[in-house]
């Protein structure tokens, strides 16, 4: 056979066959292909019509951005080759490409998108090609593969649906029947649509005392009033049109889940590649820390957060690479409207920080503050109205706000931040970590995960290129900034939704280094180092948190339904909840929010009253109205620390104190380093005339006072 042009000949003369040789040469493919994964084989044979092209490609590489490569025994057709050709070169002069080698499967060729575009145009396309291509009848599955293979967004989208279906098929949970209630106007006091999230404040801290609605040994001060208007707007909307269709509330939960997903996938494919993208966005979306907020609607506040925090940080990202004032404003608009969602935004200052410390070349500190701007002045902004408006926590030993109370909250912060951490990066759920976990257990495995996470770094950074190297630089210290806000709450994986996003950005770099660079790499330590490193996090990131996200989305689904089930219980033996007066002996956590799930519009009892929250307690009659309770040696009859809502762990109840409120007077007769052991209480009448309740492990149930003179015990059951 005879070569000419690079197309080996076959002895056809048809002008028609002569048509299809017009194919690339080598030497035309080559300024096609970028770096990217090389090619196995030496040669490969394009059969063009009835011609073949032999093209070598030993040296070749396919570009990143390619939908996949020709394998060695692979075949195209001619017209496909050259429209591949054509497209690319287009695609490079207009500097928008996304162009590589066509894919083929069974030999046929289903080309990528070639022409750029946008990267939420991109999107967009890429989620209803997945669609189309499902759409189609069973001989079209193969090709519905080839389009979700490169796609993360669409596949995140359908694992999500299968990892969060227990959660989103939750009922109410906590304060969600306090907020029903408020929708309503069945509260204690009038909310309005904005003021869903204000639980207790100075205006109507004695009301809810009064009703009961707040235990005896409440704080004083106590405040828990968080701004935030537009998780507060929605919630509202959707139980004025939505009612009790709670499925439908957690759908609509579910969407600000996958629009912060999707805005997380967009500023990833903004700094890295679109492999690396497509594996932090799986790490991102499938993480156990959007479970409350997909299981808790109270909670759904970080969805929206994220969602517009994402996309300020995207359009700041393109502010800082080519500063303009309509760029600044955009930034400035999106970081606001993040802020509407509440408090988590502040997390979003330890990225923008980052950015202008470790985010690229040096530059003068006042350039840095003016570019710092778009993102100080809103939260400048916010922090002033929530101020004004007397938002925020106090006396509260579950919360501790680092402005009004900075003492408790350096206090807390240690154990805390050590716990957010291995929580972020373990993908664990909220009851591996707790408060029995030893501190020295803590700090080691703490200090060991620090330890690992700066290697690492130093590894990765080694091997990336300048721009990569300094978006991953402040996406790691970004994802250590972020938590300073956060430490202000209880540990708990729900906090994490901002630094989960430098934690995938991270994981994904280091399992793309490790798997599809390590032969690049000449050092043999650094190569095995991260081969395990990824090892773990693909583990733990793609096996081990869509199980945990399961496994906890499904302990809420069925904590949930057996409080509604017991409220259910309860109020068919109640009769008439509404006008009962109800005395909780001993309550766990459940009694503050059972008041609003005895009825169906969420009205509480005329009257109700906790009298200790603890593990176990003894309760003496002395007489019709009086009754002694006590705890066990060394405790109190209510939790001290984090565990205790209603107040502080500094602020201490003295032997003596007393406390006179509606139908009711309390006398602290005795204390110890816990807190009060025993306390009387003397009631205005009989004590036959109240309903007795006591809370246990798995439920409420009614109870009977003892007879006067004699005791009766309430352990946990």
């Amino acid at each position: 056979m005879e070569a000419s042009g690079g197309v080996v000949g076959t002895g056809h003369d048809d002008e028609a066959e002569r048509k299809h040789t017009l194919v690339p040469t080598s030497q035309q493919l080559l300024p096609l292909v970028t770096e990217g994964q090389l090619f196995a084989q030496s040669e490969s044979v394009l059969h063009v019509g009835t011609h073949a092209l032999v093209v070598p490609v030993s040296g070749l590489a396919v570009p990143e951005s390619t939908t996949g490569v020709v394998p060695a025994s692979g075949s195209v057709s001619g017209s496909s080759l050259v429209e591949v050709a054509q497209a690319a070169a287009t695609a490079r002069e207009k500097r928008r490409t996304r162009a590589g080698l066509a894919c083929c499967m069974a030999s046929e060729v289903y080309a990528g998108d070639w022409v750029g575009a946008t990267s939420t145009e991109l999107f967009f396309a890429d989620v209803w090609s997945v669609f189309r291509a499902m759409s189609g009848p069973m001989k079209r599955l193969r090709q519905g593969y080839l389009f979700l293979r490169d796609r993360p967004f669409a596949i995140v989208l359908l694992l999500g649906a299968l990892a969060f279906l227990p959660a989103l098929s939750a009922p109410y949970l906590l304060d969600d029947y306090l907020q029903a209630s408020m929708v309503r106007g069945t509260y204690p006091v009038p909310r309005n649509p904005l003021d869903l999230y204000n639980f207790i404040n100075a205006a109507d801290r004695g009301v809810l005392l009064d009703r009961g609605m707040l235990p005896w040994w409440s704080h004083p001060d106590l405040t828990i009033r968080f701004l935030r208007p537009l998780p507060s707007a929605l919630l509202w909307l959707d139980h004025r049109l939505l009612g009790t269709h709670v499925f439908s509330l957690h759908l609509h939960s579910f969407a600000w889940w996958a629009a912060a997903t999707f805005a997380a996938a967009l500023l990833f494919r903004e700094v890295f590649s679109r492999r690396v993208a497509g594996f932090a966005t799986v790490v991102f979306g499938l993480a156990p820390c959007h479970v409350v907020p997909l299981a808790w609607l109270a909670n759904r506040e970080a969805l929206v957060s994220l969602t517009f925090g994402f996309l300020a940080l995207l359009a700041h990202v393109r502010f800082r690479a080519r500063p303009s004032p309509g760029r600044a404003l955009l930034s400035a608009a999106a970081f606001a409207l993040a802020f509407t969602g509440g408090e988590y935004t502040l997390g979003f200052a330890g990225y923008v920080v980052a950015m202008e410390v470790w985010g690229g070349k040096s530059r003068a500190l006042g350039t840095r503050a003016l570019s710092a701007a778009p993102f100080a002045i809103p939260a400048i902004v916010y922090l002033a109205i929530r101020s004004a408006l007397g938002c925020g926590a106090a006396g509260s030993g579950f919360y501790s706000d680092p402005i009004r109370d900075p003492v408790a909250y350096l206090q807390t912060a240690p154990r805390r931040l050590f716990t957010l951490l291995i929580e972020a990066w373990c993908s664990l759920d909220a009851d591996t970590l707790t408060s029995d976990t030893p501190a020295w257990l803590l700090t080691l495995m703490g200090g060991a995960l620090l330890f690992a996470m700066f290697r690492g770094k130093k590894h990765i950074a080694s091997t990336l290129d300048e721009p990569t190297r300094g978006h991953a630089t402040w996406l790691f210290w970004g994802s250590l900034l972020s938590l300073p806000p956060v430490l202000a709450v209880v540990p708990s994986p729900r906090l994490l939704g901002a630094s989960m996003l430098g934690v995938a950005a991270l994981s994904a770099l280091v399992i793309d280094r490790a798997w599809f660079a390590v032969a690049e790499d000449p050092d043999p330590r650094r190569r095995a180092f991260l081969g395990y490193a990824a090892l773990a996090l693909a583990f733990g990131h793609w096996v081990h948190a869509p199980v945990t996200s399961w496994l906890l989305g499904r302990k809420f689904r069925t904590s949930a339904e057996n409080f509604g089930a017991n409220a259910e219980l309860l109020r068919e033996k109640m009769q008439d909840p509404r006008s009962a007066q109800v005395v909780v002996v001993r309550g766990i956590g459940g009694a503050f929010f059972l008041p609003f799930a005895l009825t169906p519009d969420g009205t509480p009892p005329k009257r109700w009253r906790m009298l200790s929250q603890a593990g176990h307690v003894l309760a003496l009659r002395e007489d019709a109205q009086t009754l002694l309770l006590l705890a066990p040696k060394n405790r109190s009859l209510f939790p001290g620390g984090h565990g205790n809502l209603f107040r502080n762990e500094r602020d201490t109840i003295p032997a003596g104190a007393t406390f006179d409120l509606p139908g009711i007077h309390v006398t602290v007769v005795d204390v110890n380093d816990a807190g009060p052991q025993r306390v009387r209480f003397v009631f205005d009448e009989p004590l036959e005339s109240q309903t007795w309740l006591v809370e246990e492990y798995r439920g409420f149930r009614l109870t009977e006072p003892p007879e006067p003179g004699f005791g009766l015990p309430f352990p946990v059951e």
